[in-house]
């Protein structure tokens, strides 16, 4: 998956900065290995979720709460769970603690991207190896989104609301 995602950048001519550091097994981890390079970043949180059967990549910013009930009446129910391990291994070619935003060859696994990643100018993830870190522009990452096959949507958290709209 690595070499993938290097091949999507250096294809679509995307600069990117990259760094080797410890083994990040949380997003506490990552962002003190991120900080240590980078002072203006904003860093990345990837979940698998499953429900009815299909599997959802929710991409949202390193700090910030996921709650599945946000996403149940999008997802078609209310009986959402993390995914596994396994299901993970299976579906992505990746591990929980690095799960990138792209690059898998997974097609239809949906993903839903948080808006709020769009108003920053960096955006950086591990690349399936949690020993490494990329760092590319948001608006790089939008123009990757938008060549995937995979549905992509946009979510915003609002009050008591869940807004999703389609990738345009």
């Amino acid at each position: 998956m690595y070499e993938n995602i290097k091949k999507i950048l250096k294809e679509r001519e995307i600069i990117f900065d990259e760094i080797e550091h410890c083994e990040s097994q949380s997003c506490d981890d990552s962002k003190r290995f991120r900080a240590e390079a980078w002072l203006d970043w904003i860093g990345s949180k990837n979940i698998v979720f499953h429900a009815k059967w299909q599997y959802y990549l929710v991409t949202t910013i390193w700090d910030k709460e996921i709650k599945a009930r946000r996403f149940k009446k999008e997802f078609g129910t209310k009986d959402i769970r993390f995914a596994y391990q396994e299901e993970i291994t299976s579906l992505l070619w990746a591990t929980i603690w690095s799960i990138p935003p792209f690059g898998f060859e997974n097609k239809t696994i949906k993903i839903f991207v948080d808006k709020e990643i769009f108003t920053h100018e960096y955006f950086m993830f591990n690349p399936g190896v949690s020993t490494k870190t990329i760092r590319i522009k948001t608006s790089d990452l939008k123009e990757i989104y938008i060549s995937l096959q995979n549905q992509i949507k946009i979510f915003e958290f609002l009050e008591e609301e869940t807004i999703f709209e389609e990738l345009a």
